[in-house]
């Protein structure tokens, strides 16, 4: 189920987000826990925007619009200039920004071992 995974997709995120913003709270402090925490909801932005745009542009009976399909891509330039506005207005190493914004890839690899754990269950229940 697509919605279960996004699901579980987004509380993995969030779970990181969060060990990330204490753990970086308690040891750097509140600035690069801050600088963190706006790269982990840069990553939550673009995850989000990757659904949306892969819903729009995908095959289908609605018509498709070409501007979608550019904002696909555009997304990552978006992204980085993000991470750089973040590491200037805050005056913080870009390291906590970075690591931030790798919060969805985190929990894009965490989330296959319970993908594939999840599937084979249901296919060993079904025979």
């Amino acid at each position: 189920d697509m919605h279960g995974s996004l699901r579980r997709l987004y509380l993995l995120m969030l779970m990181f987000a969060a060990i990330g913003f204490v753990s970086y709270f308690w040891i750097k402090g509140p600035k690069p826990a801050l600088s963190f925490a706006l790269g982990a909801v840069g990553s939550f932005g673009n995850l989000w925007l990757f659904v949306w745009l892969t819903r729009a542009i995908a095959p289908g009976d609605r018509p498709r619009k070409a501007w979608k399909a550019g904002l696909f891509v555009m997304r990552y330039g978006v992204l980085l200039l993000l991470g750089y506005v973040i590491v200037k207005a805050l005056n913080v190493n870009g390291l906590a920004v970075i690591l931030g914004l790798f919060v969805s890839t985190a929990a894009v690899l965490a989330s296959l071992p319970l993908e594939i754990v999840e599937c084979l269950l249901k296919n060993g229940s079904s025979h």
